[in-house]
């Protein structure tokens, strides 16, 4: 077989140019996606802190009415490059520690919602990169403002106690809104369109006493 010839050459330059520019204008949307879902993707982190200002006191009003109330609050940050879209959080899981010592499940529990801190619309926020959002855990009354579960099954003992209320933009009769006093694990995850799940799981302690003063009222509910 003879040697190519220079009109064979351009022809054969040709194809193979004309071949690769239609590999890379089908694989260059791809290798850019990968990119961007690698390099520039959005990555949350749950942050907390128990101290001010992520738990704190400060004063619930209404109208003709204003009382003590400690927050408790934990912080959700975008570390990626772009922004987190429709992040939602959710308490998944509700565990309570009994007389044996045992974390026990709350049955037929349904993971609901958290509310995003200061937030009209609370379930759904768009988190732009390095940007941190404060979510809001739960809250304690003062005893004189205690309070009023709409769970069906709460006692009246319990439902007199000065319990930890859950801040939840939708309560549901058929199920826990508040922690009565006692030691838990709370699972809660963070969900997002584009960015992937990240679960934090909380351990509380709560005594059932309320305190005016900040540093002893910490030693009465705790979160790690």
């Amino acid at each position: 077989m003879g040697d190519l010839n220079v009109s064979d050459t351009i022809q054969l330059t040709t194809a193979i140019t004309t071949l690769l520019a239609v590999v890379a204008a089908f694989v260059a949307p791809y290798v850019i996606e990968r990119w961007k879902f690698t390099y520039r993707a959005p990555k949350l982190e749950v942050k907390f802190n128990f101290a001010p200002p992520d738990c704190h006191q400060t004063q619930m009003k209404g109208q003709n009415i204003s009382f003590s109330v400690y927050y408790f609050r934990f912080v959700v940050k975008n570390v990626g490059k772009s922004q987190a879209e429709a992040c939602e959080v959710l308490l998944e899981k509700v565990l309570k520690e009994n007389s044996a010592g045992e974390m026990i499940e709350f049955e037929n529990f349904t993971p609901v919602n958290l509310k995003w801190s200061g937030i009209r619309d609370p379930i759904e926020k768009t988190i732009q990169p390095d940007r941190e959002i404060f979510c809001d855990l739960g809250r304690i009354h003062h005893p004189d403002y205690k309070y009023n579960s709409v769970y069906r099954n709460i006692t009246d003992a319990e439902q007199k106690t000065n319990n930890f209320a859950l801040e939840l933009p939708e309560r549901y009769y058929s199920q826990w809104d508040c922690l009565t006093p006692g030691k838990y694990d709370l699972m809660i995850s963070v969900y997002s369109k584009n960015a992937p799940k990240v679960t934090r799981n909380f351990r509380l302690s709560w005594s059932g006493i309320w305190k005016d003063e900040t540093t002893n009222m910490f030693n009465e509910v705790v979160i790690h």
